[in-house]
């Protein structure tokens, strides 16, 4: 073959090995990232007990049952990469996950490869596509109070309190998947660790966190009545 050819097809193959690893991530490099930047809270297996783990609350997220709390899969299901990609870029509030945005999207998605091999279910399974959020409806008064009405119906205060502060009957009880005590969020103030934005209230709600006592209303309610969940959900910290 030519050497222009023989140039121009390497070209063509590092070009669709570029485009490959963009797509995916590749778990080998990720490897490195995790080392200098992840190591210390979630641990060389990946199961959330870094040395730092034990001066931090919430604790880090333990790996290796693929149940992550924030996706826009089912409740139970694994993750699809961009939801852990979101978590990685953006980082969670009120914890010490920090937002990685300022690291290459590559090295972002080489991370997301090689936290998916601390979980065999990234191997035997496949997520399904995330969720439906439909347009969200006009945010009002009318919304707010059914919202409220929403809220008392699927007993939020329970774990939430009556007023959103993560104050209810149920907060000094609860345990996650590991046996480790979690804090129900306080509505009434500051940021919300899955965003801020309304579509991702949505999500949770109709999602569920994995791992935790918080529960998918996937079933429970209808499209209109999460949004209208969502609404008083937010209209909390308006009135603090």
């Amino acid at each position: 073959m030519p050497r222009f050819k023989i140039v121009v097809a390497c070209g063509a193959i590092a070009l669709l090995t570029a485009a490959a690893r963009a797509e995916n991530g590749v778990a080998a490099h990720g490897k490195i990232a995790y080392g200098r930047y992840c190591v210390s809270c979630h641990g060389v297996d990946g199961d959330g007990r870094g040395y730092e783990a034990q001066h931090l609350d919430p604790t880090p997220r333990n790996f290796t049952k693929g149940a992550f709390k924030w996706r826009a899969t089912p409740s139970g299901q694994i993750p699809r990469d961009e939801d852990l990609l979101r978590t990685i870029t953006n980082g969670l509030y009120g914890t010490a996950m920090p937002p990685w945005g300022a690291l290459s999207e590559q090295d972002r998605m080489d991370l997301v490869a090689y936290v998916k091999t601390f979980s065999p279910r990234f191997a035997h399974e496949t997520p399904d596509p995330a969720i439906a959020i439909p347009p969200q409806p006009p945010n009002n008064a009318a919304s707010i109070a059914a919202g409220k009405q929403v809220y008392e119906t699927v007993q939020c205060g329970q774990c939430h309190g009556d007023g959103g502060r993560g104050d209810g009957p149920s907060s000094s009880t609860l345990r996650d998947e590991w046996g480790v005590p979690i804090k129900p969020h306080d509505f009434t103030r500051g940021n919300l660790k899955c965003g801020n934005a309304p579509e991702d209230v949505y999500r949770v709600f109709m999602t569920g966190l994995n791992g935790t006592p918080m529960p998918s209303f996937g079933d429970s309610i209808t499209p209109d009545e999460a949004w209208q969940l969502v609404h008083y959900v937010l209209s909390l910290r308006q009135q603090h």
